[in-house]
């Protein structure tokens, strides 16, 4: 049955619908004027429908209807004139009012050091809310073996004792594995202690036919899907234009892949959602990996109005958003969820990464260590953790073929020591080739 049957129509005539997974569907509207918006909703109204919620961000309205039954979101960009209407049965929706928390701790941002001995990519972020609970933004490549066992134990160690681990929000910004694969195996075997109250995403269907998304990656998001489905926490789907809270944390949503339709999306990176985050008079900007499409997106429906204190890089610091994007968000901290090796690499030709670091104030490459920052940020108040994982770099030449020379691997050596890395705990590269004499300094 089409979902908008029982939806009063906007216009007369066919619309193309679109599939957003989890029984969610988008209609989309081109040369549409505010006295149209007006219509529209006195529409729904008559309908039976009631509005749950409506936000005006930065020009840009949103609003939420529901009948009981279906959910319609209306979302209407004056930049372009478009407006985009989603329908979904039992949806769960965010909490569109705040409610006051009890402080308890300081609120904290952390970049979290995923395991790079094997990989260069991957990618997690935590947010440590007031009340002890945590949000969480991805999680790491299933080459990061670990991983879901760091991560909680990180947070272990920052939970009192006997009290359960509370994860008030787990955040997916998309389905490529260096973000989802630790999160699949955090709920398998890490899930004993631990509280999950919700997950938040807008993931793109394991149909949608792209150029990039290979079929190693659709199982693994089918896999995603699966578990999401299975596990007991709310599930929200985000959509554009909402603003919502989890504990003393208030997210915005800028951008999903319902923005870029009717577009194709060729870079999977851009369907990745987009949110900002703010706390303590903090605004932390979180994009994952996306690209170009989303950059467009971004520019032309807020501008200026990006700007904040904390971005995370898109894409690892690899070709994601644009240089007008990063001289738009203005950010005062950038965090690079990336290896030292792989950023000295792209230093020189990413014009994005090098404008960013002109801009801010500090910036940190994660692979050097858990970056943390306590809110509200003040310059100079951000601190790397000492740094727990260093390349396997005989694995990584089997893995990848990547080879490098011995002055670099000293460089490295060097740099891990001087930022508190125990070199009892990492694989040394000693042989006949003369790894053993570049290390001497080490003994």
């Amino acid at each position: 049955m089409n979902i908008f049957e029982n939806i009063p129509p906007f216009r007369q005539g066919k619309n193309e619908i679109y599939d957003c997974r989890e029984n969610c569907f988008l209609k989309y509207y081109t040369d549409v004027s505010e006295k149209e918006i007006a219509i529209r909703l006195e529409q729904l109204t008559s309908a039976g429908f009631h509005k749950v919620f409506s936000n005006n961000l930065y020009g840009n309205r949103f609003f939420t209807f529901s009948n009981g039954e279906t959910t319609v979101t209306a979302l209407f960009t004056p930049c372009d004139g478009i407006l985009r209407v989603t329908a979904q049965k039992n949806a769960c929706l965010p909490a569109f009012e705040f409610q006051p928390v009890k402080k308890l701790c300081d609120t904290v941002f952390y970049c979290f050091e995923n395991d790079h001995s094997l990989i260069d990519c991957g990618m997690c972020l935590l947010i440590q809310c007031c009340d002890y609970s945590f949000f969480i933004v991805d999680s790491g490549h299933y080459f990061q073996i670990n991983d879901n066992d760091r991560i909680h134990k990180f947070m272990r160690e920052r939970t009192p004792e006997g009290q359960k681990i509370v994860i008030a929000g787990w955040f997916i910004t998309h389905a490529h594995s260096d973000h989802i694969s630790k999160l699949l195996d955090f709920l398998k075997y890490n899930c004993d202690d631990v509280i999950i109250e919700g997950f938040y995403s807008n993931l793109l269907s394991e149909n949608y036919q792209d150029d990039d998304w290979n079929r190693e990656e659709k199982l693994l998001a089918e896999k995603l899907f699966y578990a999401l489905e299975k596990h007991p926490a709310d599930k929200i789907k985000l959509h554009s234009g909402q603003r919502f809270y989890i504990r003393n944390l208030e997210i915005d949503v800028l951008c999903t892949h319902e923005d870029i339709y009717p577009e194709k999306i060729r870079d999977f990176n851009d369907c990745s959602s987009v949110i900002t985050v703010k706390a303590e008079n903090t605004k932390i900007f979180i994009p994952g990996d996306a690209s170009a499409l989303v950059s467009e997106t971004l520019e032309k429906r807020y501008g200026k109005n990006l700007e904040c204190d904390i971005v995370q890089v898109s894409h690892h610091g690899h070709s994601g958003l644009s240089p007008e994007v990063y001289q738009m968000l203005n950010a005062k901290v950038a965090v690079f969820p990336v290896t030292r090796i792989k950023f000295d690499e792209e230093y020189p030709v990413q014009e994005a990464n090098r404008l960013i670091i002109s801009l801010a104030d500090e910036y940190f490459i994660s692979s050097d260590g858990t970056v943390k920052i306590t809110l509200p940020y003040k310059k100079g108040s951000a601190v790397q953790l000492c740094d727990e994982t260093f390349e396997d770099f005989e694995k990584i030449k089997r893995l990848w073929g990547y080879t490098y020379t011995l002055e670099r691997i000293d460089e490295l050596y060097k740099l891990f020591i001087k930022n508190g890395g125990n070199i009892n705990e990492v694989t040394l590269p000693c042989d006949k080739e003369g790894y053993i004499e570049t290390t001497q300094w080490l003994k």
